[in-house]
């Protein structure tokens, strides 16, 4: 697989994780792309060579100063989406890498320091590890990805016409005064005192309810 095509696979997952958990998605797509070969050598689909009791496997560890051959059991998921969410989650709940300020560089948009703490916390045994990992970010300009856009609530254009009835109390007042008044003019409402009640702002919503039933009540010939 091209070094593109893997990016442009593992970058939206890697932001997703991002959000979720603060790892860079720098570091997880460049780690990605050194445990895996690029996507090509993923068992598993385990894109970042997390061990476990899924699957035996052939690597290679530093140790001693010297590489050594050897055969290790490593994790599986059913898709490489489920490696890198538990690749974050793997992070996060081994607290030396936290202890080790992996976290804190996270946080600052810090990916030379994320990926030392990385190796300073043991993730790997090689020891260029992290000037790998930082070769492969910058080399594909992958910090472009640790930008997260922040997403706004879409803008409500006011519509002058209708600023009134949605903003204006005082006017919602005033109609209902209004109202009340030509309805007793016209002999629908015997009180007056709910016109100058409404001018004053005091009815209640019981009230209302009674105006607005006893208006109901009249126009269809109930006699009250």
């Amino acid at each position: 697989m091209k070094a593109q095509d893997f990016i442009a696979i593992i970058a939206p997952m890697a932001q997703s994780e991002q959000r979720r958990t603060g790892v860079l998605a720098s570091i997880t797509i460049a780690q990605g792309a050194i445990e895996s070969g690029w996507g090509t050598a993923a068992p598993g689909n385990n894109l970042f060579g997390i061990k476990g009791s899924g699957q035996l496997q052939a690597t290679q560890e530093f140790i001693n100063d010297q590489w050594i051959n050897t055969v290790a059991g490593f994790r599986v998921y059913s898709s490489w989406e489920g490696s890198v969410i538990d690749h974050s989650q793997f992070l996060v709940e081994n607290g030396r890498y936290a202890r080790a300020g992996f976290f804190n560089c996270c946080s600052q948009l810090d990916y030379v320091g994320a990926a030392r703490c990385l190796q300073n916390a043991g993730y790997a045994t090689d020891p260029n590890y992290a000037a790998k990992l930082v070769q492969i970010i910058q080399s594909n300009n992958l910090d472009r990805f640790d930008i997260l856009e922040t997403k706004e609530e879409p803008k409500i254009e006011e519509d002058e016409d209708m600023k009134p009835l949605v903003y204006d109390a005082d006017w919602k007042w005033d109609q209902l005064a209004k109202s009340l008044d030509g309805l007793y003019h016209a002999g629908l409402l015997e009180n007056y005192n709910w016109a100058e009640q409404a001018s004053k702002r005091e009815i209640n919503a019981a009230d209302a309810l009674l105006i607005i039933a006893t208006m109901l009540a009249r126009q269809n010939g109930v006699k009250l």
